[in-house]
């Protein structure tokens, strides 16, 4: 029904709207197949989902089960994308504002319609106006070359391995960046808007921002987050160190990437002593660490306005990091990142918040009426660490008692209330944040736990694919694979501990996650550059001293510039300086 002979608007007639005398075999049986196709599909996508949430330890049957290996699309998955024939209203299903409403937020975005299969033709009937998640999936099937593989993506994408998604995903936002970039557009209207204003010159293809190191927090909320969907746009960052001075370094895409990376650090950290605790010192941490060392919500935060602008910039910052494919460190706990992709807790998501308490809340369930009676619980819970309160968990909550009847339903609403009410209005401000640059139809491509390894990439890997980097690499400036100081250094990087590799994967592209796609999917390619020593006997008096010039890099351009060391030990002190220095643009 979705691939060998897929089910269509012209095959389907409801049965209700065919008169006896049309009913044939044929009709009906296309009437079972529509049938047939949507329950089939909702329960697929529940039992999926149900997998998704399992422990990863011990799920009932292995990843590759789901996946349809004969779905093979007309072209290559990074051409599945149509860069130039996305149409309007697609791009004004990606744009308009979408903040979870109670209306549309529940109804699961996979379901397919069943009226649009109908056919139905009554435009005055109020059933037939399109949910907010209907406009973005429609939005979405448009931008892609293959209508079967279309409707695919937007029902059970599941159905191809994540790595072929990954690959259709950066194909979106490849299409998007074609777009929002473009600034040789941006460079046309300017012109135009020059001569008609008598000669006054206003070039704005990139967003310009001058952050001071000390301030990174407070300068980068005053300055990006009036942006809004602007923030799609390329960014040009000039950082001022603590004299006031502007750093060495043109921001041709490096200085940007070490400044989003740190800014997720900081304004994502709990124990941040900088940043948003200074700017507010009276205000909590916009998320704290769960027991399963994860980053939730602090509900203790407050939902004044001024807190909720907060997360919605945060929301921002990372729909930009994920916009611009740039991995970072942060670690989100699952209930988070399924309310990010529009899915409703429930009470098994629970441990993958607290597992102690998920133990002890779902021990009621098996406890005796007197034990029950014993714990003198009723229909209300306290919320908070900091600034508790008791919130009813039902009307009239608190005089109703739990008991051996009641006690499943008190056991669905306690996690109901922890899991999705109590950080709802936090968590919808960091929506409208991050679909501002990320539209919620593309991250519903991934599960949770896929939408953690495009944040922040793929845990099961300690350092780097060394192997990987070295297959990916371009040598240039006299520099030769066959070369003694090549192999030298690749020796060198092979023995690094896990958190050296990492670092020097930072130094050398400013992110110390490699994509996801692999070291080959880098643009540009990853390169070593040969630095010349012309005076040997020179290199010999600043071995001894201390003095040898450091190897450099051009994050911008994934450019390694190697000085040709004469020893391999040399090559892996001065190396392991530079990358542990932490000097940023500063060091020469």
């Amino acid at each position: 029904t979705y691939w060998s002979r897929p089910v269509t608007r012209r095959d389907v007639n409801v049965p209700s709207r065919i008169s006896p005398s049309e009913h044939n075999s044929e009709m009906l049986f296309n009437c079972h197949r529509l049938r047939f196709l949507l329950s089939g599909t909702k329960l697929w996508n529940s039992l999926h989902e149900r997998w998704c949430r399992l422990s990863r330890s011990s799920p009932f049957c292995e990843e590759k089960t789901w996946w349809f290996p004969k779905l093979v699309s007309k072209g290559r998955d990074d051409d599945a994308v149509m860069v130039g024939g996305i149409s309007s209203s697609a791009l004004a299903a990606h744009h308009q504002d979408d903040d979870m409403s109670d209306s549309g937020s529940d109804a699961s975005p996979m379901d397919i319609d069943t009226a649009s299969l109908e056919g139905n033709e009554d435009s005055n009937a109020a059933s037939q106006e399109p949910t907010a998640a209907e406009e973005e999936n429609d939005a979405l099937a448009s931008t892609f070359s293959d209508p079967k593989m279309a409707r695919v993506l937007t029902a059970i994408p599941q159905a191809l391995p994540f790595d072929r998604r990954v690959h259709m995903f950066s194909s979106l936002l490849y299409a998007d960046k074609a777009r929002t970039q473009d600034e040789t557009r941006a460079l046309h209207q300017a012109a135009m808007r020059a001569m008609d204003d008598d000669g006054e010159w206003n070039f704005s293809g990139r967003e310009q921002a001058e952050i001071r190191r000390d301030r990174l927090y407070e300068d980068s909320m005053n300055q990006l987050n009036r942006l809004g969907r602007r923030l799609r746009r390329r960014v040009q960052i000039t950082m001022i160190n603590k004299h006031g001075q502007q750093e060495a370094g043109i921001d041709g895409g490096g200085v940007f990437k070490e400044f989003l990376d740190d800014l997720i650090k900081e304004a994502f950290d709990p124990q941040a002593e900088e940043g948003i605790n200074n700017a507010a010192s009276s205000r909590s941490p916009l998320f704290t660490v769960t027991p399963t060392q994860t980053l939730a919500v602090n509900i203790d935060a407050g939902r004044d306005q001024e807190t909720l602008a907060h997360y919605e910039f945060l929301g921002r910052v990372l729909g930009k990091a994920v916009y611009e494919s740039i991995l970072v460190e942060t670690q989100f706990c699952l209930p988070f990142l399924n309310q990010l992709l529009c899915k409703q807790n429930t009470l098994d998501d629970l441990k993958n918040l607290d597992p102690e308490y998920y133990r002890h809340i779902n021990g009621l369930k098996n406890m005796s009426a007197a034990e029950i009676a014993g714990l003198g619980l009723t229909f209300e819970l306290t919320r908070g660490n900091q600034n508790q309160m008791t919130i009813e968990l039902m009307p009239g909550g608190s005089s109703v008692p739990v008991t051996k009847e009641n006690a499943i339903r008190y056991v669905h609403l306690v996690a109901h209330r922890k899991l999705n009410l109590d950080s709802a209005a936090q968590t919808h401000a960091f929506l409208r944040g991050f679909r501002d640059l990320i539209p919620a139809a593309w991250v519903r491509l991934f599960s949770s736990n896929e939408l953690q390894k495009l944040i922040s990439g793929d845990d099961t890997v300690k350092g780097i694919d060394v192997a990987g980097l070295r297959a990916a690499i371009v040598y240039a400036g006299g520099y030769h694979p066959s070369q003694p100081i090549m192999q030298w250094f690749w020796e060198v990087l092979e023995t690094f501990t896990p958190s050296q590799q990492r670092l020097f994967l930072k130094f050398m592209t400013s992110c110390s996650r490699q994509p996801l796609l692999g070291f080959s999917a880098l643009v540009p390619a990853p390169c070593i550059q040969q630095i010349r020593v012309q005076d040997q006997d020179e290199v010999g008096r600043s071995e001894s001293s201390g003095n040898a010039r450091l190897p450099t890099s051009s994050t911008c351009m994934n450019l390694l510039k190697l000085p040709n060391y004469p020893s391999k030990d040399m090559l892996r002190e001065k190396l392991l300086y530079a990358i542990e220095s932490g000097a940023g643009f500063e060091l020469s």
